[in-house]
């Protein structure tokens, strides 16, 4: 996912142009540090904790919509059955 992600770098910027304005900027974070080169998984995992250290609940709750759409944007969840 990291390779796709750094070779089409504007894919996400539609859904995070659809975020509250709030949650835009800890999105494009989260976007930049994917699209690093960090291959280590403690530094990527603090550099999360960092980005969600005291934002407010609103925008969590945004940022964990999000986390869905994306996984849906890069076909990593099932399609619900209706």
């Amino acid at each position: 996912m990291f390779q796709f992600t750094q070779a089409n770098p504007t894919l996400l910027d539609d859904s995070i142009a659809r975020l509250s304005t709030a949650a835009q900027e800890p999105a494009k974070k989260f976007l930049d540090l994917m699209m690093s080169n960090e291959a280590d998984l403690e530094k990527v995992y603090l550099g999360c904790v960092t980005i969600m250290d005291n934002l407010p609940d609103e925008v969590i709750e945004d940022l964990e919509a999000y986390k869905q759409e994306v996984a849906k944007i890069f076909g990593l969840l099932m399609p619900s059955s209706a």
